[in-house]
């Protein structure tokens, strides 16, 4: 399934991966859903970090209904979340968002496999306990 935001991506000649994800987004990606926030609910586009958020959620996890035009699916979308119609400059902002920030999506599926590892920096024995090293062990699974 491609989801409006990756069709929207590829129509502006980003480089996104196909399995970018609401949760990838949300979790490796957690500075762009920030600075997205930040940028667009002080810009006045959404009444609330909430609304900025779901809407971002909607484009990343609803199917592309609209392949020739997705960004059609985008001003859909943003008209469902917050009950107007996206406004002119809405429209450029958002889409220089997402030129600006297209990479960066679309290393999202890269970065987001790094999630199952351990990373252990410092370890200090206090009393009579016993401390362990296991290096270098990735993905992990044994707790």
């Amino acid at each position: 399934m491609e989801t409006i935001l990756i069709q929207a991506l590829k129509f502006m000649g980003a480089s996104a991966a196909s399995g970018i994800t609401w949760d990838m987004i949300k979790g490796a990606g957690g500075r762009i859903l920030d600075a997205f926030k930040k940028h667009f609910v002080n810009g006045k586009y959404f009444k609330d970090e909430s609304q900025a958020e779901e809407f971002l959620k909607d484009i990343s996890s609803k199917e592309s209904l609209n392949k020739r035009h997705p960004l059609e699916d985008i001003w859909s979308v943003y008209d469902n979340c917050t009950g107007s119609e996206a406004s002119e400059s809405f429209k450029a902002e958002f889409t220089d968002w997402m030129k600006r920030h297209g990479d960066d999506l679309g290393h999202l599926e890269d970065s987001s496999g790094c999630g199952d590892g351990i990373s252990i920096q410092k370890q200090v024995n206090k009393g009579n306990a016993q401390v362990t090293n296991i290096g270098n062990q990735y993905n992990y699974k044994g707790f």
